[in-house]
């Protein structure tokens, strides 16, 4: 059975659970993790990545996709750079462009909410909770310090990098130079939000597919 693991965004899961389930429902041995910042959960993210690749390793069974979304990107990075049993890394609206590695500008994005997906800012609210205003703040300082082009060149997995057409905290240029750094693959999800793959499951299952056969 292809084992899937997805590390979720920043402070955020809910999102992300349904499509998650739709692989399940679909013959994979899929796992969604705890996602960074909730309490008992490493809030730095570079931590959160070393510590997930010991599981890994811990365990010994090879992880065919290991896939980062939002902030979770340069957790799963850094895992996919620490161990040798990931065979394909998959990278969602990976973070943080150069163009927005500032508190200020990340409270900023944090506060408007994505512009093209106005009920995600309320969706996300009861899972925020469950970190707090200080421990999110704290992640996204880690996020701001972790920096994605210094961590690609030690993954040895196939890489794939997916852009999203409506992305406020990812730019196509920047998306693109990870891609050629990795030696990977640039994906565009037309119509699809920083959130993807929220509300889109049947299309992150036939990505999933493609990408595997």
């Amino acid at each position: 059975m292809t084992r899937v693991i997805a590390v979720p965004g920043l402070a955020v899961r809910t999102y992300v659970a349904p499509p998650v389930q739709h692989l399940r429902n679909h013959g994979y041995d899929a796992t969604l993790l705890q996602p960074p910042a909730w309490r008992g959960v490493d809030q730095d993210l570079e931590l959160y990545g070393r510590h997930l690749a010991a599981d890994i390793d811990n365990d010994g069974a090879p992880v065919d996709v290991l896939i980062g979304l939002s902030a979770g990107s340069q957790a799963a990075t850094v895992a996919a750079s620490l161990t040798s049993l990931v065979s394909r890394l998959v990278l969602v609206s990976p973070t943080v462009d150069p163009a927005y590695r500032s508190m200020i500008k990340q409270s900023y994005v944090f506060a408007r909410g994505d512009p093209h997906d106005k009920s995600a800012f309320y969706h996300h609210v009861p899972d925020w909770s469950r970190a707090g205003i200080p421990r999110i703040f704290r992640g996204f300082a880690s996020a701001i310090a972790l920096h994605l082009e210094d961590i690609l060149p030690r993954v040895t997995a196939e890489t794939t990098i997916i852009h999203t057409e409506y992305d406020p905290l990812t730019t196509h240029a920047y998306a693109a130079q990870l891609a050629e750094m990795a030696g990977g693959k640039l994906v565009l999800m037309p119509g699809a939000s920083h959130s993807w793959p929220q509300q889109d499951s049947a299309r992150f299952l036939r990505f999933i597919n493609e990408l595997i056969s």
